[in-house]
């Protein structure tokens, strides 16, 4: 028996490390005499793990009736399968279900265990007998096992209530249920304390209504109005949250009682309306997300962008920041949404994700199938010249880097609040998000309700409600020594909405909302002028140092402060952010960045093993960029640095002796990865 752990951002299996870079080939979509073809195409791209579903729908060929071995259609023959992977030297990820989704009928499961949802008892009844069955097969091939290769099992899919076609059976419908049993549990059965918060007079827990906003775009309706709305609006995400946590729970569990002793894994949705990612995390070995993006990364300005802070949370919460769908090709309706997935696209989305640090990922599809478009390989294991070259390209890149053993160089991080993101109360695009951006700032993402930052600035990206731990963990943070920035968005309330000011933040006395004027305020002495158009908060007494502003007529303002907390400090300033007035703050603070560039539309991402260092540099843009880079980083060497592009046939370093900066032309839409080496002092 060998032992199968995720350490150090890889599966290792006894005493070998395995990265998670894999792509999906699903075998019963496949004709099994294209099996061959189709490995040997994915071994040429250079990868060494698949990955793929087990349809128990397809598997049960009638009601009770399993057939893993082909006997009732050759594409059934799942054993066959893996033998021939075990053969054929591969690792597998193994994802049984119960659900699937995968553009398969109801979503993976037979008909008679999809009508009740997941935690309904007959559907737990139905989907254990499932997974005895399945397990019965996998156990022999678990990397546990001398000669075995699964070395990873998924946990059902995509865990969501789907309260459009359950909720009824969840109390969503007038009738008492689970949501109802849920809301007295989360109030302690005090009817009193739910009618305060929620601003209702119901008679028992049985009459409780879920109330929230209109979620769907481009919808008009009912909007939510003050903090007891609100309130019930994010309970109703509680509810969720907690039903989703509860299904990881039930099924990890089954797993791991039919003998499943490899890491089990559950993959997330790309945003948070269903799933507390930190809260699934408990309950299995790593939690992955998946990722669909349009193409080119083309939704937004932003969503470049938002990719990589999804990435950034990933990695503050999984103990292996994987991309458990990363979108290779698109399905059957969504292409209409995305568009043409071009070659650059790829290159895009797999470097930007590199940059956001993640540590593996898992290409879906590789292997085209029934309902999918634009993979690199086709069904019968031919290759699409332009998009294969580009997957084998990317495949290189990660091999010469190793992601997983880097360390990223980052001395920002960021707030970021799961809940308030799914109850709509924080847009994705929060200006402190934005401007960092902007200003080529990277940082770390953090989640207040789970622990200390420790990196030495930390902005405040929220709603003026956070749980009373978060506002416990922040204030931690401070007394430690950290440096803790808000703009006119700073935490004051806890998720009850009752006054909160444990932190140390003080409330302005004027909100000059009519003033959209440019005003100038200066931080410290000796610094330079900023200048922003924003409305202002204005503060009468604040404690610490005041920041002032002349606004005219209104004569000279406090619109901030700097206020000592412990070893550490507060800095709120009552405007909104700007890339400008970022920049300073860190000047202020004394706070470097691993590198930046000024060019618009330039990202860019520091790593380090060792004494080799990778600059990922992304362009965004529309048009190819010359940029410069500055690597502060490396800002007290004295001698000379070499670079070289991590793709380039050559092997020769450029050596560039002075201050840490050289220039590098980066195509639209595309991106490159130097290695740097440091001369000598």
């Amino acid at each position: 028996m060998r032992k199968v752990t995720v350490k150090n951002n890889v599966i290792n299996v006894g005493s070998r490390e395995v990265p998670l870079l894999s792509g999906e080939v699903h075998y019963w979509r496949l004709n099994p005499n294209f099996w061959g073809e189709v490995l040997a195409r994915v071994r040429e791209m250079g990868l060494k793990v698949i990955s793929t579903y087990i349809p128990w729908h397809y598997h049960e060929y009638a009601r009770g009736k399993l057939d893993f071995t082909g006997k009732t259609d050759p594409c059934r023959n799942l054993k066959g399968f893996l033998e021939l992977t075990r053969r054929e030297g591969f690792w597998l990820i193994i994802r049984p279900g119960p659900y699937i989704y995968s553009e398969w009928p109801n979503d993976g499961v037979p008909s008679y265990a999809y009508e009740y949802h997941r935690l309904h008892p007959k559907f737990l009844q139905f989907a254990s007998k499932y997974l005895q069955s399945v397990c019965a097969v996998l156990r022999p091939y678990l990397a546990s096992r001398k000669n075995g290769h699964i070395l990873l099992l998924q946990a059902d899919n995509e865990i969501d209530p789907w309260p459009d076609i359950f909720g009824h059976q969840y109390g969503l419908d007038g009738r008492p249920g689970m949501f109802q049993q849920f809301i007295q549990e989360l109030y302690h059965n005090n009817l009193a304390d739910l009618n305060e918060c929620w601003g209702t007079d119901y008679e028992s827990f049985d009459k409780v209504s879920a109330f929230i906003a209109t979620m769907l775009p481009g919808e008009s309706g009912l909007a939510l109005k003050g903090d007891k709305e609100l309130q019930r609006n994010i309970d109703y995400f509680r509810f969720k949250y907690d039903y989703s946590r509860k299904v990881a729970q039930w099924v990890v569990k089954e797993y791991r009682g039919l003998g499943i002793d490899v890491p089990i894994y559950l993959n997330l949705y790309p945003f948070f309306y269903a799933h507390d990612w930190a809260a699934m995390q408990k309950e299995c070995d790593l939690v992955g997300v998946d990722l669909y993006p349009l193409a080119e990364l083309s939704e937004d300005r932003y969503e470049h962008r938002k990719i990589t802070d999804k990435i950034r949370y990933l990695k503050s919460v999984s103990k292996l920041p994987f991309v458990a769908e990363f979108a290779a090709g698109v399905w059957h309706n969504r292409h209409y949404e995305t568009g043409v997935l071009t070659p650059n696209h790829y290159r895009l989305l797999v470097l930007s994700a590199i940059l956001g640090g993640v540590a593996g990922w898992n290409w879906y599809m590789l292997v085209n199938r029934d309902n999918w478009y634009m993979s690199p390989i086709n069904e019968l294991g031919r290759v699409r010249g332009e998009l294969f070259e580009v997957f084998q390209q990317m495949v290189r890149v990660f091999e010469k880097m190793q992601p997983p053993s880097l360390k990223k160089l980052a001395s920002v991080a960021v707030t970021f609040n799961p809940l308030q993101h799914a109850a709509r109360t924080l847009s994705h695009n929060s200006p402190v998000l934005v401007q960092l951006y902007e200003a080529d700032v990277d940082y770390d993402i953090y989640d207040p309700r789970t622990g200390v930052c420790h990196q030495p600035i930390l902005f405040y990206s929220g709603n003026q409600w956070l749980e009373p731990q978060g506002h416990e963990n922040l204030r931690e943070y401070v007394e430690r020594g950290g440096v803790l920035v808000a703009f006119k968005d700073y935490p004051r309330k806890d998720d009850r909405f009752r006054a909160e000011g444990r932190i140390g933040f003080q409330d302005p006395e004027r909100i000059l909302f009519e003033f959209k004027k440019k005003l100038a305020f200066r931080l410290g002495t000796g610094r330079p002028t900023l200048e922003i158009v924003s409305s202002v908060f204005a503060f009468d007494q604040p404690e610490g140092e005041k920041i002032k502003a002349d606004l005219g007529a209104y004569g000279k303002q406090t619109i901030g402060y700097i206020r000592e907390v412990g070893k550490g400090k507060i800095l709120h300033l009552g405007i909104e952010p700007s890339r400008e007035v970022v920049v300073e703050i860190l000047r202020y603070f004394d706070i470097k960045t691993a590198c930046y560039s000024n060019t618009r539309d330039i990202k860019t991402a520091l790593f380090k093993r060792g004494r080799t260092y990778f600059l990922v540099a992304v362009n965004n843009g529309d048009e190819d960029k010359s940029a410069v880079i500055y690597l502060s980083a490396l800002s007290t060497h004295r001698g000379s640095i070499a670079y070289r592009n991590l793709e380039a046939p050559t092997k020769e370093f450029t050596r560039v002796k002075g201050p840490p900066t050289f220039t590098i032309e980066v195509p639209r839409k595309d991106g490159k990865v130097y290695e740097i080496r440091l001369g000598k002092k």
